[in-house]
């Protein structure tokens, strides 16, 4: 009932209904209050007759979800109806790394010192670790590795190296937020 009235109605239905409770409601309390209903029940049949308008149209016409919604909002409506956890899990990657042909995923153990030296000696001199990235199409994993190269060096990245992986400063600043969490 409270979706189909105003907050104004709904806290004279309200009264009206405490008061008819009570046995102290006038004749013409109870006449406002089954114009309230009246009203809300109106509302009621008007909005099942659209719904059934759309699903209509929508049958009518085969329309998908996917056409109506993007995937965040079902994702949502789901979550919202528990048919999938209500927690949003965010999955971070770590860093992926390459040297001399070989794969090094950085996690929050430190790098083994055959890739390590060399990826920090390159970062240091201001040189490009775009060799090293072995996802560099991932433009949050790029980010993920400059900001951990940028909080364990205490040196900034150049803006042409973000350039040429495709990264902004902002998506290395976010990034750094999330390490310092």
């Amino acid at each position: 009932m409270a979706k189909l009235l105003s907050d104004t109605e709904f806290l004279r239905f309200s009264d009206l209904q405490q008061k008819q409770a009570n046995f102290t409601i006038t004749s013409e309390e109870a006449d406002e209050l089954r114009e309230i209903v009246a009203r809300a029940q109106k509302k009621r049949d008007d909005r099942a007759s659209a719904m059934q308008a759309i699903e209509a149209y929508i049958a009518q016409f085969d329309i998908s979800p996917d056409e109506l919604f993007s995937a965040e909002q079902i994702g949502d409506a789901a979550r919202t109806f528990g048919l999938i956890p209500a927690a949003k899990k965010e999955r971070v990657l770590p860093p992926q790394l390459i040297h001399n042909g070989k794969p090094y995923q950085w996690t929050s153990r430190a790098l083994p010192d055959e890739i390590r030296l060399p990826l920090f000696e390159a970062f240091k001199a201001g040189q490009s670790v775009k060799p090293f990235i072995a996802t560099p199409k991932d433009a949050s994993r790029c980010a993920l590795t400059i900001a951990r190269l940028e909080k364990e060096t205490g040196s900034s990245y150049a803006e042409v190296l973000l350039d040429e992986l495709s990264v902004s400063r902002a998506l290395v600043d976010e990034a750094l937020g999330r390490l310092g969490a």
